[in-house]
């Protein structure tokens, strides 16, 4: 036992004479501690800070692109997101290219009829090469809006066909008949 307290005061006594050693060993976990807890808070000024500019060629103007251009207006997304209506597809890649916007996305022609039809449909995305977060960030939201929205039509289409073929007569659907089909896409959605 002796020699173990021998061992701890001769190292103790060397780290006297050169403390710097012991000091950086001791204080880098501080400043790691510290540099995460600043990264990884949440912080509300730096929230309300990040905005994405996003361009959009609307090229559909049905039900469901009016659908993601309202979800941007509404809530958090209103706070984060700015869009740009555009008319041509050269002006959206020039907002690009002046780094006025951190992407472009140009919404297809037919794109509700498409999806409603089960059909595929594909958008196009125009990512600012000389900003790195801001357009994966776009990018990764419209694979989520873009999956959600498959699987919901997926889940619900024997009910959307209903609504369609509501829609394209020339009467008036019964009330009976729409409350069926908002009754069983309720019990669709309570399956998932």
């Amino acid at each position: 036992m002796k020699t173990i307290w021998t061992l701890i005061k001769k190292d103790l006594l060397r780290d006297a004479r050169h403390p710097w050693g012991l000091v950086v060993f001791m204080i880098i976990p501080v400043l790691t501690a510290v540099i995460v807890s600043l990264v990884f808070s949440p912080r509300a000024d730096f929230q309300k800070n990040v905005r994405i500019d996003l361009a959009v060629l609307d090229r559909d103007d049905d039900f469901l692109s009016g659908v993601l251009r309202s979800v941007a207006g509404q809530g958090q997304a209103a706070e984060n997101l700015r869009l740009h209506m555009v008319k041509t597809e050269a002006e959206g890649l020039r907002m690009v290219e002046k780094r006025k916007v951190s992407a472009f996305v140009v919404l297809p022609q037919n794109l509700t009829t498409d999806l409603l039809d089960g059909k595929p449909a594909a958008m196009t995305l125009y990512k600012n090469p000389a900003e790195a977060i801001l357009p994966r960030i776009v990018e990764e939201g419209l694979l989520v809006v873009c999956s959600g929205a498959s699987e919901a039509l997926k889940l619900l289409q024997p009910q959307i066909k209903g609504i369609r073929d509501m829609m394209g007569r020339d009467k008036m659907p019964g009330s009976l008949e729409v409350a069926q089909i908002g009754a069983s896409s309720i019990d669709r959605l309570r399956t998932v």
